[in-house]
């Protein structure tokens, strides 16, 4: 990628603007190898970042992380440190945010073997409850951070019935499947504050194999904790769960007992609520899509992993939740 990205945008006065404004020469300004489709992103210099949004509702969301930045922080979870954000249209036609640079790859970018995957997804497990400690009842609201979203399987089983997506005898299934996992659905009697977005690239990691930052948190809203769990392919569950757990200092019986097994059920619960919600949308034509853009792959991820989980706590699980009669 070249600098071409930055003549050919809208932009380009813009990023020029802030770049001298930090003291940046135009041949320290390089774009970011991988540009998202809310905010450009560039790099000035090798310490600052600089993400401009390209639309009215990608500056909404920027506007949301600079009040959730320094929130995540005072809570011990790694995140680039907020240099500025600027909303006053002083310096640039537009909102813009600098931030501190994190080095590094992000977990899309890397493809570690399976020990090393394990570290990673360990030690993503435990920032998410570092994350997850930040509840609504301790902080109280702020205005960015949305309220908890309601989740309905009734009301999206009637969607995808109307829509053809799904038959009776599916819907009735599917119900049974929720109601088998959590027949209230997780609770979010004490929402804590979620990331919203734990995908590949928004994990940093170090060549040790930890997580060194979560990136983008113009998702964020508050929630039940395993709504973060479903950003990764479901086969990444197990050892995510397994640094989380370690985390809180709580190991499953592997019975389900008493709940034993209540994050499990809750993250089952939320990938395959999202994998049935994504046959909604439009089909995927965009060259550079990810894993899960076309609509039915999180929805196969599910089936791989069903059919074949054989570490336990799993195979109990899914027995509990998969009787033979449809």
């Amino acid at each position: 990628m070249t600098t071409n990205v930055i003549n050919e945008s809208p932009f380009a006065d813009d990023v020029r603007a802030v770049a001298a404004h930090y003291g940046v020469t135009v041949k320290d300004v390089v774009p970011a190898p991988t540009q998202g489709q809310v905010n450009l992103t560039v790099f000035l210099g090798s310490e600052l970042v600089l993400r401009i949004p390209r639309t009215t509702r990608a500056a909404e969301s920027l506007s949301k992380e600079a009040e959730v930045i320094p929130l995540v922080q005072d809570a011990g979870v790694p995140t680039p440190e907020l240099v500025s954000y600027d909303s006053t249209l002083r310096v640039g036609s537009v909102p813009y945010m600098v931030l501190q640079r994190v080095h590094g790859a992000t977990l899309a970018d890397q493809a570690p073997d399976p020990s090393g995957r394990r570290r990673v997804l360990g030690s993503l497990g435990e920032i998410l409850v570092t994350l997850h400690q930040v509840r609504l009842s301790s902080v109280g609201p702020v205005s960015a951070i949305p309220a908890p979203f309601t989740f309905s399987p009734p009301a999206l089983l009637r969607r995808l019935t109307e829509a053809g997506e799904i038959g009776s005898a599916q819907h009735d299934w599917l119900l049974e499947r929720f109601a088998l996992l959590h027949p209230e659905g997780p609770s979010q009697a004490d929402p804590a504050l979620l990331h919203r977005d734990v995908i590949p690239s928004n994990v940093m990691v170090n060549r040790e194999g930890r997580v060194t930052a979560l990136l983008d948190w113009g998702c964020a809203e508050w929630g039940s904790p395993a709504r973060d769990l479903v950003g990764l392919p479901i086969r990444a569950l197990p050892d995510l769960l397994s640094g989380y757990r370690t985390a809180l200092g709580v190991a499953p019986s592997g019975d389900d007992q008493d709940g034993d097994l209540a994050l499990e059920r809750d993250a089952l619960w939320y990938h395959l609520y999202l994998a049935l919600a994504r046959l909604l949308k439009e089909p995927s034509t965009s060259e550079d899509r990810n894993w899960a853009a076309p609509r039915s792959a999180t929805l196969l991820d599910i089936l791989a992993f069903t059919s074949g989980a054989a570490t336990e706590p799993w195979p109990v699980l899914l027995r509990r939740i998969s009787p033979s009669s449809v």
